[in-house]
Formats: C-alpha cells, sequence, structure tokens
C-alpha cells in the first residue's frame, strides 16, 4: 500500500508538470464575477459569514472561495493549488478504494495515474468551480462506505455522512443523497442485526446531517423554503430553455402559452417591474437588495431571482402536466447527453483544450469503446452484487457505487446543457467498475461471519491488498 501510494503521487506530480511544461494553465477566474452561485468576490472578503448567511444559494463553495480570497486576494495561483491538492487527495482515495476493493497494487496504481491523466480530469483540474470537488467527495464517500461496512466505526461513519453533507452543501441536487447512502446501510443492518455497536456509531455518523438541515431551516426561515436552493424554478428553467430553442415543436407551445419560457433566467434584468411583479421593499441588506454586483453582472442573489424563479417553477409545472410528451423529448436528450464525453462541456474555455490537441482528439475518438466499457462495469457490479445479494463489503459498495451513479442521472430530469458535468463527478467511481469488471474478480464466503476474500491472477504477495 505504501509503495503503492508513492507511485501514484510521483505519478500525478510528475504529469502535472508535463502538463504545465506543454501549456495547460489554470483558467476561469473570470467565473468569480459571472457565475450565477458565486456571492460578489469583495462582499466575500470583507463580509463573509453575513453573506453567507443572506446566501439562498448552497453555501460551501462561497465559504472556500471566500477564505481564499481572505488569505491570498484574487490570486489565480493560490485557486490554482486549492485543486492541484484536491486532484492529489483524489488520485490517493482512488488508489485505496481500488486496492480495498482487492484490485491488486499495481493495477490500480497504473489505472489511477491513468484516469488522472485523461483530458477530463485535466480540463476540470485547471477550472474553478466545485465540479472537480464534488468528484473527490463522491470518490471518498464510495471508500468511507466501504471501510464502515466492512467494519462499522463511527470515524468512517462520520465521514461518510460528512461527504453527504459536504455534497449537499456543494450543490442542492445532492439534498437527498442520504436516502441512497441510508437504503444501503438498511440492507446491510438487515442481515447482520443492529448491535448496539452499529447504534452508537450511527448515532455519531450521522450529526453532519444537522449542518444540513440548520442551512434548509435557515432558508425556511428567511425565503419561505424548507431546502438548500431554494431556486427550483430557476435552475430547470435554464435547462429547459435549452430545450425550449432547439425543439421547433416546443418553441411553438412556449410562443402560444409559456412566453416566460423564452426567456433565460439569467438574461432577466433585475427588475421586477418588467416581469410584472411588484417592487420589492428593501432589507438593508446589500446581498439581497443590489441589483448588480461589483463589476457589473447581475446579482442572482437578490431576492427579485427568487421571485422570479417562482414563476418559472409555476411555469414549467403546467408545462409538464399539460405537455408530458414534449417533456419527455426533453429528458431523453438529456439522458443521451449526459453519456457525452465529459471533455465536451460548453464552458470550458477553448484554451487548455487546444493545447491538449491530439491527445484530447484520440480521447473522444476512443470514448465509444470507454463508454461501452462504462456500461460492461455497471452490469457486471449489479450481475456480482445480485449472485452474492449484496452479502459482502466489496458487493455492497459495488452497488453503492452504481446507485450513486444512477442517482447523478436524476439531473436529466430538470437540467438540458450541462449533463457532462454531472457525470463527470462520478467518472472515478465509472473507471474503477471498468478495473473491477477487467479483473474478473471472483468472492467466496468464509466460515463464521459472512466475511469475503478477493481471488485475483493480479495480487501478488509484493502488492497485498487491505481487502485480503
Amino acid at each position: 500500500m505504501k509503495r503503492g501510494l508513492l507511485i501514484v503521487t510521483l505519478g500525478y506530480f510528475l504529469s502535472r508538470i508535463w502538463f504545465y511544461v506543454i501549456g495547460i494553465r489554470f483558467e476561469g477566474m473570470d467565473n468569480l464575477d459571472k457565475f450565477l452561485q458565486i456571492i460578489d468576490p469583495p462582499l466575500l472578503e470583507h463580509h463573509l459569514l453575513s453573506s453567507l448567511y443572506y446566501s439562498s444559494f448552497p453555501p460551501l463553495y462561497n465559504l472556500v472561495i471566500g477564505v481564499t480570497l481572505k488569505l491570498f486576494g484574487k490570486s489565480a495561483a493560490a485557486f490554482a493549488v486549492e485543486q492541484l491538492l484536491a486532484g492529489w487527495a483524489l488520485a490517493l482515495v482512488l488508489f485505496a478504494l481500488m486496492a480495498d476493493l482487492g484490485i491488486g497494487g499495481r493495477l490500480a496504481a497504473a489505472a489511477t495515474v491513468l484516469f488522472l491523466a485523461l483530458p477530463p480530469v485535466i480540463l476540470y483540474e485547471n477550472w474553478l468551480f466545485y465540479s472537480y470537488f464534488e468528484t473527490l467527495l463522491f470518490t471518498l464517500a464510495a471508500w468511507s462506505f466501504l471501510r464502515f461496512v466492512r467494519r462499522p466505526a463511527a470515524g468512517w461513519g462520520l465521514a461518510l455522512f460528512s461527504c453527504y453533507a459536504a455534497l449537499a452543501l456543494l450543490n442542492a441536487r445532492m439534498m437527498f443523497f442520504a436516502l441512497i447512502i441510508g437504503f444501503f446501510l438498511w440492507w446491510i443492518w438487515r442481515r447482520e442485526g443492529v448491535t448496539p455497536r452499529i447504534k452508537r456509531a450511527t448515532l455519531v455518523s450521522t450529526t453532519p446531517v444537522l449542518l444540513v438541515l440548520f442551512v434548509m431551516a435557515k432558508n425556511a426561515w428567511l425565503f419561505g423554503a424548507f431546502t438548500v436552493d431554494p431556486h427550483f424554478g430557476f435552475h430547470m428553467a435554464n435547462g429547459l430553455i435549452f430545450s425550449v430553442w432547439r425543439d421547433p415543436e416546443t418553441h411553438a407551445v412556449c410562443e402560444q402559452e409559456y412566453p416566460m419560457l423564452l426567456i433565460p433566467p439569467t438574461k432577466l434584468p433585475p427588475d421586477a417591474a418588467k416581469i410584472g411583479l411588484e417592487p420589492l421593499a428593501p432589507t438593508g441588506i446589500p446581498l439581497l437588495d443590489e441589483p448588480y454586483r461589483s463589476g457589473g453582472q447581475p446579482n442572482f442573489h437578490n431576492r427579485f431571482y427568487l421571485e422570479a424563479s417562482q414563476l418559472y417553477s409555476q411555469a414549467i409545472t403546467d408545462f409538464v402536466e399539460r405537455h408530458p410528451r414534449l417533456y419527455a423529448k426533453f429528458v431523453r436528450q438529456a439522458f443521451f447527453n449526459y453519456w457525452q464525453p465529459s471533455d465536451d462541456y460548453l464552458y470550458f474555455p477553448p484554451e487548455n483544450r487546444n493545447v491538449l490537441g491530439v491527445y484530447d482528439y484520440l480521447y473522444n475518438a476512443a470514448y465509444p469503446l470507454l463508454l461501452i466499457l462504462y456500461l460492461a462495469g455497471i452490469l457486471y457490479a449489479l450481475h456480482a452484487g445480485w449472485r452474492e445479494r449484496w452479502r459482502s463489503p466489496e458487493a455492497a459498495t459495488l452497488g453503492f457505487i452504481v446507485a450513486t451513479i444512477a442517482y447523478t442521472m436524476l439531473a436529466i430530469f430538470v437540467t438540458y446543457g450541462e449533463n457532462d458535468r454531472y457525470k463527470f463527478t462520478v467518472e472515478p467511481l465509472l473507471w474503477i467498475l471498468v478495473v473491477y469488471c477487467r479483473c474478473g474478480l471472483r468472492r467466496i464466503q468464509s466460515s463464521g461471519d459472512a466475511q469475503f476474500v478477493a481471488k485475483s491472477v493480479v495480487c501478488a504477495k509484493r502488492w497485498p491488498s487491505s481487502a485480503a
């Protein structure tokens, strides 16, 4: 394990040096001034806590940005180092998870380094947004789940639910991810029996959920919505309008019945009168009152956009109820978008993609084969789990990984244009399923305690897996 971690670390940093030499640079600093979730940087730098409290968007990424601005100012180097450290952590966790699943050390190290050198990973790592942190947290959650199921201890359970809380506070679509965790833990405990030790570990483990509930209660108090992010209509409209403008039939229906669904929410001027709303009384809080940010862009944290979100939500709900066939077309196209190469994300600046050049082209040319392997890995994991009735920690973890991937696909029901970003967040888990399927691992039940031992031709005494 120590040698494998060393190889992964060396491979990771040597690859980053090489990509820097050929011209890859950290991009996206202008995201601070234009992305709707991010609070105006001067407010984060000088009024961090009050800004987080009065923000109606998930607070965690704003907290990360605010702390960085306070310590280093608007330094691209500081944000680049944060992303680099997140990538290193992802490398270590991905290797450890593979090794714990019974994949041999040499193969796990090689597969980890190869994955972290793929074009999508390089592009996301060098772009300022929270997607890369989501990717790390999903992988860490899967590893924590395996460790916790293997031996229920409060430390690993706390890590598992901390990952959930962090994901929910990064992106509201993860608010119900705890249901996936809870289902699989219930499945395991129904078989094993709930011992006093498991009860104590569970009680401690679920404490991070209280932080999510606090944010939801805060939003209910301030904005009247018991949720991590009250902007549901705003976000869904942003996705649906892609389809409205690309599908003539949907566009014609919206022209006649839902003219508001022809206007992207991000293009609305922050003026209540222009969309028929009563002017909002000032609160005296700049984050909620100011129509524009310091750089001149609309302030999407203004209360006006919460009111507009409700109008969009009503229009979309009525559209789905009255035109389910058109909505099904939207979902179908979104499903296909989800499985596109993750480096096709629309909002990447072109500079780094141009630097990757032939390498990025070859990745896209080979992607259909990779997609087949992803789907084969999912089917293999389901088959292996069903064969063992998910009795072993490894089989249960494979099931948890597949459920996590399926959960991220729920985004296809509410968004259209950014599904490749959502898939990237679980791409390490898809990669694990491919490697696991390739190994052809088989599990046998050991005597007495219903634990299983991995048998693999790639394992050697020099590289013992921690699962064995």
